[in-house]
């Protein structure tokens, strides 16, 4: 955490909590992690590849947080993902080989037919990891739209690889000037042309099969933000662009998660599982460390950093006085999804799914991800109505059968 937060605490240090022999209970570490899910181990394991003596505190009795992966007890040797499963281009990411997770066990499995869109009349629209069979596909739709993909996909290349990869791996700039060193160059200017779009503009205007623009809104998220948003045009271009695709974890998503333990475990981290964080202690305007729930204070000669939501980081674990109003209120009005929530099933089936689309396209047999309720582009705008009354939305569903690629 930066050290803007307020004023000083003075009890910070004199009030800690004694324990029953009468002194008080505290530990010293350069760095504290709140939170140890997949962004808390990450950075963990950086700072102990620094050199850093390293905690994190976890309030759940494993680590991982939504890298988790539970057994149906009620059908022993069924095992389900019961938040991430959908691992978009882990290996791609710089981590994932900067912490050597394949040495500790990580394994992704990124399937051939990486996405499938069946219609109720039987059609298949299919992302495919060669990009020669996901033009194909959209040629079946619409030939115009087929070439429009090859044309985003050929221009954004260059866009991705030089200009939105490393500014996703660098600190942002603020917008005035990033801005101006985008405009220094033609790629520049385009990217900053087609961002100004909000994605369904740009499917409005570069696209004319309903069914591929609903396809490319999902993507872009169709289940999560608001696609009437300016400023976002580009997003799916690059989606085009990237050779970025949906993988699995060998074993379940908390096979990833174990690897992430190891390498912070390799660095001498400490992961203390079942241990709730009470409060954020300030001292001199800066985090300065924590204090447990069962009284435990732990201090920080570095850093605290939390990688929890913002209501538990700023609004429960921060007291007042240390927070700017406008801080705290942006906490308070956070929100997470502007569109609709979502749920998931976790089925224990005695065979895969077979959808009637087969008959046409038996590939679909090894689809990974599918999705259903989605034929038309005009769905994104029933969701929206329905939201926004407060009514039930269209259903629209996606998922997986992980048995087809991964029998463990």
């Amino acid at each position: 955490m930066t050290n803007s937060l307020g004023l000083m605490l003075g009890s910070a240090r004199s009030g800690v909590a004694k324990h029953e022999g009468g002194g008080p209970r505290m530990t010293t570490y350069d760095a504290i992690i709140l939170g140890a899910g997949h962004n808390g181990l990450i950075l963990q394991a950086y700072l102990g590849k620094a050199g850093m003596k390293t905690v994190a505190i976890e309030r759940r009795a494993v680590a991982g947080g939504g890298l988790s992966t539970v057994e149906d007890p009620r059908q022993r040797g069924f095992l389900h993902n019961t938040h991430a499963f959908f691992l978009r281009a882990i290996t791609a990411m710089p981590w994932y080989a900067d912490l050597s997770l394949e040495r500790h066990g990580a394994q992704l499995i990124e399937p051939e037919l990486n996405v499938a869109l069946i219609t109720a009349d039987g059609r298949a629209l299919e992302w495919w990891t060669d990009i020669e069979k996901t033009i194909a596909s959209f040629a079946a739709f619409s030939p115009r739209d087929a070439a429009t993909l090859r044309r985003w996909h050929d221009e954004f290349i260059p866009i991705v690889a030089q200009i939105l990869a490393p500014e996703a791996r660098s600190p942002p700039l603020p917008p005035d000037e990033r801005r101006a060193v985008l405009s220094r160059t033609s790629a520049g200017r385009r990217l900053l042309e087609v961002s100004a779009l909000s994605p369904l503009e740009f499917i409005e205007r570069e696209f004319e099969h309903p069914t591929i623009q609903a396809g490319l809104l999902f993507f872009n998220g169709l289940r999560e933000v608001d696609l009437r948003l300016k400023g976002f045009g580009h997003h799916i271009a690059a989606l085009l662009a990237s050779p970025a695709k949906a993988q699995m974890a060998r074993g379940g998503s908390a096979g990833l998660a174990r690897a992430l333990e190891a390498a912070v475990r390799e660095t001498g981290g400490e992961i203390r599982l079942a241990t709730e964080p009470k409060r954020i202690l300030v001292e001199g305007g800066r985090a300065a460390g924590i204090e447990t729930g069962d009284g435990e204070v732990i201090f920080a000669k570095h850093l605290v950093a939390s990688s929890l939501n913002p209501q538990q980081t700023f609004l429960d674990l921060l007291h007042d006085e240390f927070l700017p109003r406008e801080l705290r209120e942006r906490a308070q009005n956070f929100r997470y999804n502007l569109l609709a929530p979502l749920f998931a099933l976790n089925l224990d089936l005695a065979e895969p799914p077979r959808y009637c689309a087969s008959a046409a396209h038996p590939e679909l047999a090894r689809a990974f991800m599918v999705i259903l309720g989605l034929d038309h582009v005009d769905t994104f705008g029933e969701i929206v109505r329905h939201h926004e009354a407060g009514t039930i939305p269209p259903t629209v569903m996606w998922g997986a059968c992980p048995t087809l690629f991964d029998p463990t």
